[in-house]
């Protein structure tokens, strides 16, 4: 009989651990940076300001399948979103350069150099028809022999990251680390 208490009990723990688990969402950029929100914590966005941030992606880390740097900016838009901040006043760039270079090619180019379609496709053209601004950089380009016919169009190329950087926090973004 003891034996079945427990049993009751730890079946009841248990669904109450179900039924009061986080329950996670992707309000702005779907199935990918999904986010917990919860308004009753503190250090929550001014929905009035305006928010210019700038992710440097050198990486070829992932999370979920895709580049881990592009999956956190779908994690910020996705938080702002929760958070009730206006897309008007959501200004995020992203530069990259260095070993995350391939994230930049078509489907085609991708699978001609690694044998298998771009995994970060889909993620881009959600993340650039939320306004994101998807910078490369010219010299990585040059450096590891990408053709311009290669990339997918979402991305402009800039002249270095070494300089776009900079630039960009002159221009008020401020670096998401």
């Amino acid at each position: 009989m003891n034996s079945m208490k427990h049993i009751f009990w730890g079946i009841a723990l248990l669904l109450t651990q179900i039924i009061t688990a986080q329950k996670w969402s992707t309000p702005r950029i779907e199935s990918y940076g999904k986010i917990h929100f919860d308004k009753n914590l503190s250090l929550q966005p001014d929905i009035n300001k305006t928010y210019k941030l700038v992710f440097n992606i050198d990486n070829d880390a992932q999370k979920e399948g895709v580049n881990m740097r592009l999956w956190k900016i779908a994690r910020e838009l996705n938080l702002l979103k929760a958070a009730g901040v206006p897309d008007q006043n959501i200004e995020i760039a992203a530069v990259v350069h260095g070993k995350a270079i391939a994230i930049s090619l078509t489907d085609k180019a991708y699978k001609k150099r690694y044998h298998k379609k771009n995994p970060n496709t889909d993620l881009v053209k959600a993340l650039n028809n939320a306004g994101v601004k998807l910078y490369l950089c010219e010299q990585t380009l040059a450096g590891m022999n990408f053709e311009e016919s290669e990339l997918n169009p979402s991305w402009e190329v800039t002249l270095s990251a070494l300089l776009t950087l900079p630039i960009l926090e002159s221009e008020g973004y401020f670096m998401v680390p």
